[in-house]
Formats: structure tokens, C-alpha cells, sequence
């Protein structure tokens, strides 16, 4: 009977070790599938807008050139660190906003898009302090896609202005 017991014990720890170590693997490969799903997500943003800044003597607008930086420099980096760069990124909005914009841009369409672009920051940073895998990553995307916005309605602004003074000088 005492045979049966020793038995019985070293079976089932035995049984618990295994377990144990397949546990831990199956975490490991989870995690790794994560890394990699938050690797593969890519964050589209428009090019610089260097021509127009340039059509417009805006070369030296640095508040926009560094928000522009912040954005392609956060595309790079680990979703799961990018706190201080969000951070960086809502003081620089904060800081653009509270100038008057040069070049014909402070507008009320591009001024409101530009506020959209700090409220979506403000989200990102909640869900970096409250990591949520499932909003994170949606929540950085529509940020990208409000900026890109900003620079596509610049853009038309311009083009918009440029007709217009082409129609009043016929």
C-alpha cells in the first residue's frame, strides 16, 4: 500500500511538471504572436507636404515640421512603450495650436481638423496608460488618419485659393 501511495504521488507530480512547462510554452508562443501582430501593423501617413510649404514661404515653420517628425518618428516604435512620445507629440500639437498659424492656414477648417488631431492624441495617450490591445492600435490609426487629413485639406485650401484668384482675374 505505501508502494501504491509513493507511486501515485510521483505520477501525478510527474503529470503537474509537464503541464506546467506546456503551460509556459503555449504563454511564450502567445506572447510572440502578439509582438508580431503588433509589429505588422502599419501606420499610414502622408509624405511632408515640402512643396507647399515651400509655395507658401513656410520653410520655417517649425511647430508643424517637428508634429510632422513626432508622427513618422512613432511609427517605429513599440506600441507598448510610446507613452513619452505620445506625450512629445500632444505638447507639440498644443504648442501649434496656441500660435497663430502662418500661410493663409489658420483657418477655421484647418484649426478644427488640427483640434481633431489633439483629441485623438489625448486618446492614444489613455490607452497607453490603460494598454488595451484592441484600442490601441485602432485608436494610433485614426490619429494618422486625421493628420493625413489636415494635410489633404491644406492641400485643397490651396488649390481652392489658387482657382479662385485665377477666376477673378478673367
Amino acid at each position: 500500500m505505501l508502494f501504491q501511495l509513493r507511486l501515485f504521488f510521483i505520477i501525478n507530480l510527474l503529470m503537474i511538471s509537464c503541464q506546467n512547462s506546456v503551460r509556459e510554452e503555449t504563454k511564450n508562443n502567445i506572447n510572440q504572436n502578439q509582438k508580431e501582430k503588433l509589429m505588422e501593423v502599419k501606420l499610414e501617413l502622408v509624405s511632408y507636404p515640402e512643396d507647399l510649404m515651400k509655395d507658401n514661404g513656410l520653410e520655417d515653420w517649425e511647430e508643424f515640421k517637428n508634429l510632422y517628425e513626432s508622427l513618422e518618428r512613432m511609427k517605429g516604435l513599440d506600441f507598448r512603450d510610446i507613452e513619452v512620445n505620445v506625450l512629445a507629440l500632444s505638447s507639440r500639437i498644443k504648442n501649434l495650436l496656441s500660435k497663430q498659424m502662418p500661410g493663409g492656414f489658420d483657418t477655421p477648417q484647418i484649426r478644427s481638423r488640427m483640434k481633431v488631431v489633439q483629441m485623438q492624441t489625448q486618446k492614444v495617450k489613455y490607452f497607453t496608460r490603460y494598454y488595451k490591445k484592441d484600442s490601441l492600435i485602432p485608436s494610433l490609426k485614426d490619429l494618422y488618419k486625421q493628420y493625413n487629413s489636415v494635410i489633404d485639406r491644406m492641400l485643397t485650401l490651396k488649390e481652392e485659393e489658387t482657382t479662385t484668384n485665377f477666376i477673378s482675374d478673367y
